[in-house]
């Protein structure tokens, strides 16, 4: 495969990675919803032979987190009239996300510049092209691969811009200050849903699937976590995989799970990604005749399989990242590097995570964040608001 041919499959999956963790801001800076109980752990039976390490995770983990995982408040006065550029994706989604990070801009008195940055690479290079020329304030994007703009990368690394990078795989460095949800965060939630799973499944007796999309790096480090935890616990569970190409994301996808099962009718649990992934599957299944005992989880969440949570239809849980406090929390890095402290608060693997049950689910209609008052939380320690 040709290089630019690799870079539009690499943009593409970052852009629908970027569109599932998405689904979990907020169009309401404080949460709010109809209403969510505090933890929908799933209980195992006093023989599960779970150790406590699992038990006791999960009952954090099912809990809505009420800290946004940072306390060290600002210590500098924060100057005003900062710029960040914001390298904008082509799905409408990123448009949404700008609007969080310029609110968290504006708390502060900086602005933020959109650059669109389209669907080709060669207008993704082209936006980088413009924040390295201009070499803003900071720079925010999501999504994008570096290796779509490494020179660019050089070149304001070179000035000194730092630059936030969100839901890649990359790691950090040679041009990337910092990045969020990235790899060691898909990781952590493969493993709460792999103990979720365990707790409920008392266990043991799991038949996994996952389903798996190799031009979707994250899906497949998602999987692979799940799965490495269920064999690290269980003897008697087994997981296979399901591959599937991208394309069939919004598509043929439902059928080709509900087919799956028709011929493994031992499978029990699903791992089905992210939240699209899961769209038409209880139709699927329920016309197909199958998965009546099919207990489905993935990452974050949509208005549909929101409410297929909520009515018990095949998703039991939902593992959530809360995309305006991704953004906040890229604008806290950014003002403390631009102030010269330390940025290890900002970077700190504490970034809250909560898996949402049927119990516990805010609402089935509109987006929420992951902690309610994030907005609040921020402002106070950068003693604003």
């Amino acid at each position: 495969m040709r290089d630019w041919a690799r870079a539009i499959v690499a943009l593409v999956a970052a852009f629908a990675l970027v569109l599932t963790v998405a689904a979990c801001g907020s169009s309401d800076d404080d949460g709010g919803g109809d209403g969510a109980g505090t933890s929908g752990a799933a209980t195992a039976p006093a023989d599960s032979g779970l150790p406590a390490e699992v038990t006791d995770a999960v009952r954090e983990f099912t809990t809505r987190p009420t800290s946004i995982g940072i306390d060290a408040p600002i210590e500098r006065e924060i100057p005003t009239g900062k710029e960040i550029y914001y390298i904008q994706c082509g799905s409408p989604v990123c448009a949404t996300n700008g609007e969080y990070l310029r609110a968290a801009a504006d708390a502060v008195g900086w602005k933020v510049k959109a650059i669109k940055a389209g669907v080709t690479p060669e207008s993704v290079k082209a936006a980088w092209g413009q924040a390295a020329q201009d070499k803003p304030d900071g720079v925010v994007a999501s999504g994008f691969p570096r290796t779509m703009m490494n020179p660019e990368l050089a070149e304001l690394e070179a000035a000194r811009v730092p630059v936030v990078d969100i839901s890649v795989t990359d790691p950090p460095g040679r041009g990337i200050s910092a990045v969020f949800a990235g790899t060691p965060d898909y990781v952590a939630a493969g493993e709460r849903l792999a103990k979720y799973a365990l707790v409920d499944a008392g266990g043991k007796d799991i038949k996994a699937m996952i389903v798996g999309v190799a031009a979707y790096p994250t899906v497949q480090l998602l999987g692979r976590s799940f799965g490495e935890t269920i064999e690290r616990y269980c003897d008697s569970c087994s997981v296979d995989e399901l591959d599937v190409p991208a394309t069939s994301i919004g598509n043929d996808l439902p059928t080709r799970i509900s087919t799956y099962l028709q011929a493994h009718p031992d499978v029990n649990w699903v791992v089905n990604g992210f939240a699209d992934m899961s769209v038409g599957v209880p139709a699927a299944l329920q016309s197909a005749g199958v998965g009546d005992g099919v207990k489905f989880v993935g990452i974050n969440n949509n208005p549909t399989t929101a409410g297929y949570l909520k009515a018990g239809q095949s998703v039991v849980a939902e593992h959530i990242y809360g995309y305006p406090e991704l953004m906040w929390r890229a604008v806290d890095f950014l003002i403390r590097s631009v102030n010269g402290e330390s940025t290890d608060p900002s970077t700190a693997q504490t970034y809250p995570h909560w898996v949402v049950t049927k119990d516990t689910i805010p609402s089935t209609t509109d987006e929420f964040p992951t902690v309610e008052d994030y907005r609040a939380q921020y402002e106070r320690l950068w003693g604003v608001g």
